[in-house]
């Protein structure tokens, strides 16, 4: 799944958020594992299954993700520049959980809606998390000036060690996705390899002779 997160203290109802004045954008990618339970049972066939039915999923992911802000009308990687001399890696693991429903069109087509949380094990993905070095700690001017922007705003600059974002509680999302789900027939195969199959729903057998002619080729009879 590719998403992306955004935030700025500058539409902070709190007053000292908007002084603040952080800032950042991400493009996301998440790949995950998951399993579901349906509420209602699937039938023994899957063009069996019920109309409409309720699920519950959970599993195991990654995310890549790499915040960036806008200065002086340019764009800047956050995580490079270490804002608050923390090195932090842009791929984090992730537990997706969460509800959805099923609705069922065709034999072989649903649309599902499906609502899921993600938690994550990182605390960095707006790149915000302990307190303020001061300016002196960075010997790169642009670091500097990220990583306390209260100046922008004719505020001073605030003490190293000053609280700047929140380490007890890492970050998480949520997704609401909406999905097509394709049921495969029962013999699709890549490249025409792989054993036979019985034919899928609706389709029609078709029978047929074979005899091998005296060079080794297969002619229908």
């Amino acid at each position: 799944t590719w998403f992306s997160l955004k935030g700025s203290d500058s539409e902070a109802d709190d007053n000292s958020r908007k002084k603040r004045n952080l800032s950042f954008n991400s493009n996301n990618l998440e790949l995950n594992l998951t399993g579901a339970v349906s509420f209602f049972p699937q039938g023994n066939r899957y063009y069996r299954r019920p109309g409409f039915n309720v699920y519950g999923f959970g599993g195991l992911g990654v995310i890549y993700y790499n915040p960036t802000t806008v200065y002086n009308g340019d764009k800047y990687a956050l995580q490079p520049l270490e804002t608050e001399g923390v090195h932090y890696s842009k791929v984090a693991l992730v537990l997706p959980f969460g509800l959805g429903a099923r609705l069922k069109l065709t034999p072989f087509l649903n649309l599902s809606i499906e609502g899921g949380y993600r938690k994550t094990f990182t605390d960095y993905l707006d790149d915000v998390s302990t307190v303020h070095k001061g300016s002196a700690a960075f010997s790169d001017p642009i670091a500097a000036a990220l990583s306390d922007r209260r100046p922008e705003l004719g505020l001073a600059e605030v003490a190293p060690g000053t609280q700047r974002g929140s380490p007890s509680n890492n970050d998480g999302y949520f997704l609401l996705n909406a999905k097509f789900e394709y049921y495969l027939p029962g013999n699709f195969q890549f490249g025409g390899g792989g054993t036979k199959k019985k034919p899928s729903y609706n389709q029609k057998r078709k029978s047929a002779t074979y005899r091998y002619n005296r060079k080794g080729g297969i002619k229908r009879k």
